[in-house]
């Protein structure tokens, strides 16, 4: 008995690492790439004038 709750608490903590790395990754993602994406309602600053 005490092998399957010693390879249950494994299983559990390898997910839980995959998880931790998996949000490391999202969060990464969010703050440097999809945060410095220019915003595309605002007109290019070259952009020519049409009057």
């Amino acid at each position: 008995m005490s092998g399957e709750s010693k390879a249950r608490k494994g299983m559990f903590t390898y997910v839980g690492i995959i998880f931790a790395i998996a949000l490391a990754i999202g969060a990464i993602y969010a703050v440097f790439l999809a945060l410095g994406e220019p915003n595309s309602s605002q007109p290019s600053p070259h952009s020519i004038q049409q009057n």
